[in-house]
């Protein structure tokens, strides 16, 4: 989590915590050579980029298996 987001959540209270995993899917040249990522995000930072990647063409998931080491979504500004 970066400090600015860190510091709005301190702002507003109580952070929401990340409930979902957002899997997002990056084609490669051949099939060995995707690329996938996965982050976890609360419902409404997924919701929000899920719109914006299926936008944007790219393929995403979106479900409830949040794992403790997933990295938080990056910064909501960058597909805002």
């Amino acid at each position: 989590m970066d400090g600015t987001q860190h510091i709005a959540e301190r702002w507003r209270g109580v952070a929401e915590a990340p409930t979902r995993r957002v899997t997002v899917y990056f084609d490669g040249p051949t099939p060995e050579d995707e690329i996938v990522l996965e982050y976890a995000a609360t419902s409404t930072e997924a919701w929000e980029f899920t719109t914006a990647a299926l936008h944007a063409g790219l393929t995403v998931t979106v479900d409830g298996k949040v794992r403790p080491e997933l990295r938080r979504l990056p910064c909501r500004s960058l597909w805002r």
